[in-house]
């Protein structure tokens, strides 16, 4: 087979199925941890909206850290602690799940360290998705599935908001890679890209090595609605053969539909260019298939 004829060989289609990858990799692990989390008592609250509190204010804090670095002169290194110690503790989340509190200390003080030596591209990839899926995991389990998908709608329109009214989120994204921490899933487009000087808006430079940028928070909240529906669900229907791996369809209908919005991303980010709110169509995507698949009895 020819290089012209290999779909690999051209660089949107690496970047879009390696964030895809990212993106799914983020789902399942999310999926194996919360059902661990819940069974060990590790959550917030009951299924009400109590974890909102916690979910937004970290939330809260970290955009305004980020902007403080960015605008105001804010030292770098309290943000970089603070980043480093919530992506530790999500971590630790799935370390509980697996191996118990104290076991989960172990890959959480791994994951401190490797943030806090500013380790390579794939290893900055795999603590975002371990913290990523700990943190879905974590509020899946505790908030019942009619509050997340709420949770779901406010954030995709204050991402809309925030790329494309103030912009404050490409700032945000440019601090985190210039500190180089594992905010985001960065994959190569191009031989020769380096991380240590991208920003946001590489991928639209034709000068440079490119990447394709996909946000925590878009691999987060579809994964997040997606644990929160498996959590809450008390009895799983069988049709056939059973939903798979004893996935309830309202689950399954969050996965898919959040990577079909995953997808109309890709596809409107790769012909475009430039930098674009991921929530919107992720999340419309995990919304509309979680409730044609059963959602609607949350709400």
């Amino acid at each position: 087979m020819s290089t012209a004829t290999w779909p690999l060989s051209d660089p949107r289609v690496r970047g879009a199925v390696g964030t895809g990858a990212l993106f799914l990799a983020v789902q399942a692990l999310a999926l194996l941890v919360t059902p661990r989390l819940a069974g060990r008592g590790v959550q917030y609250g009951d299924g009400g909206g109590t974890a909102l509190i916690p979910l937004v204010a970290g939330l809260a804090l970290g955009t305004v850290l980020a902007l403080g670095v960015a605008r105001w002169g804010v030292s770098p290194s309290l943000l970089r602690g603070l980043t480093t110690l919530s992506l530790s503790v999500s971590v630790w989340f799935v370390g509980t799940a697996f191996l118990g509190p104290v076991g989960g200390v172990v890959p959480a003080a791994v994951a401190a360290v490797a943030v806090a030596r500013s380790a390579s591209l794939p290893v900055r990839n795999l603590v975002a998705v371990v913290a990523v899926a700990g943190a879905a995991g974590v509020f899946g389990a505790s908030l019942g599935p009619r509050y997340a998908a709420v949770a779901l709608v406010v954030v995709a329109g204050y991402d809309a908001y925030s790329v494309y009214y103030s912009g404050h989120m490409v700032e945000l994204a440019d601090t985190s890679a210039r500190l180089e921490l594992p905010t985001a899933f960065v994959v190569p487009s191009d031989d020769g890209f380096d991380a240590t000087s991208a920003s946001v808006d590489s991928s639209t430079s034709s000068a440079a090595p490119s990447a394709t940028l996909l946000g925590a928070g878009d691999a987060l909240f579809p994964a997040l609605l997606a644990a929160s529906t498996q959590a809450h669900t008390a009895t799983i229907q069988v049709v056939g053969g059973g939903p798979p791996l004893g996935l309830a369809p309202a689950t399954v209908g969050a996965v898919a539909g959040g990577f079909a919005g995953f997808l109309v991303l890709q596809v409107f980010v790769q012909r475009r260019g430039g930098v674009h709110a991921g929530l919107p169509p992720i999340v419309a995507g995990a919304l509309l298939g979680w409730l044609l698949a059963g959602g609607a009895s949350f709400v």
